[in-house]
């Protein structure tokens, strides 16, 4: 936004000297609102950042993002789908350009997604070597890309390619039934410490057993150790109840009441309904053979867990997407019976 002057004021004054963004919205080059609000919310970032303030950073960061989403917003005085569509239409512009760029340089992209380019580099380099080698290549792609701007738009480039993270290991796991990697779900060794982005084991709707597994294996996979016997380890304990404390699911009611799901009813919902004491924004409960059962927080659990369905439901997802990637499948590992296939 910043770079290409997108602002409603600049787009409805556009004149013959305007730049055209990928989908044909026209701006101004002379007048904008937002993109000088965005500059002193960057300047603040960057301050924060500086100061290691986690939090501003973050903070920032959402109302920099928001003074996008407002314009794509029904709701918003000025919302115009065509400045949102120019906006998201050079982000994709410029993600290709940076691919591209870094390909051009002779790096492999391993993945992509709307802000942030994954690149492997010299597998064989010790670590702090692979850190010059990535800062040198984030400069190259960096001044390509401000080269290509200035040339093509006559702008000065106001966007700036981070490098955030150099992992020593790396794993995404593919979309379920695919073999494309899932977007923003992904796990790395930062540090020599484990970093998680997007899988269950960092979300809050996933029962804590969830976490275990997964986490565990990630742990065993970059350290090379077997990961196998670590599932059968976790099916045994969970079948036998030693870890029924971890089945409870937390998540939240977003529609407010549980009056308001009338289209469907979600898990959760059913066992909000099913509570004898008020429910409040999120719904603790747990898989019975009667189905969803709410539950108070640390309180007694009921006796008929369903074990079974938490790991056909739970574990079996979280631990497949690993396994295949060894060669391996959720059924083979734990002994399970299989289902003959008829010719």
């Amino acid at each position: 936004m910043r770079t290409f002057n997108l602002d409603p004021l600049p787009h409805a004054c556009a004149g013959d000297d305007a730049i055209e963004a990928p989908n044909g919205a026209r701006f101004s080059r002379e007048v904008a609102i937002l993109p000088d609000i965005l500059e002193r919310f960057a300047k603040r970032r960057e301050q924060a950042k500086r100061r290691s303030d986690r939090h501003a950073d973050l903070a920032i960061k959402i109302m920099m993002n928001a003074l996008f989403g407002v314009l794509g917003a029904t709701a918003c005085r000025f919302f115009d789908p065509a400045i949102a569509n120019a906006i998201t239409g050079f982000g994709r512009l410029m993600l290709d350009r940076t691919r591209r760029a870094f390909e051009k340089c002779g790096a492999r992209v391993l993945y992509g997604d709307t802000d942030s380019v994954f690149v492997l580099v010299d597998e064989q380099a010790p670590l702090e070597r692979a850190r010059e080698i990535a800062a040198a290549l984030r400069k190259r792609v960096q001044d390509d890309l401000c080269a290509q701007v200035k040339s093509e738009w006559q702008v000065e480039p106001r966007f700036e390619l981070e490098l955030e993270h150099v992992y020593e290991r790396f794993f995404q796991p593919s979309i379920r039934g695919g073999t494309q990697g899932s977007r923003k779900r992904y796990a790395g060794l930062l540090n020599g410490n484990l970093h998680v982005v997007g899988l269950e084991a960092v979300r809050r709707d996933w029962p804590e057993v969830s976490r275990r597994l997964q986490r565990g294996m990630l742990e065993r996979l970059f350290r090379d150790e077997p990961v196998a016997e670590f599932v059968r380890e976790v099916v045994a304990d969970l079948l036998a109840g030693r870890l029924d404390p971890e089945l409870v699911i937390r998540k939240g009611l977003r529609k407010g009441a549980v009056e308001r799901y009338t289209a469907a009813t979600p898990a959760h919902v059913e066992a909000a309904r099913r509570s004898t004491l008020p429910v409040g924004r999120t719904v603790h409960y747990v898989m019975t053979k009667r189905g969803p059962e709410p539950v108070e927080p640390d309180g007694a659990l009921p006796a008929d867990l369903d074990r079974a369905h938490y790991v056909e439901k739970v574990v079996k997802p979280i631990a497949e997407s690993i396994l295949v990637q060894l060669g391996q499948s959720f059924d083979e590992v734990t002994d399970a019976p299989r289902q003959l296939t008829l010719l």
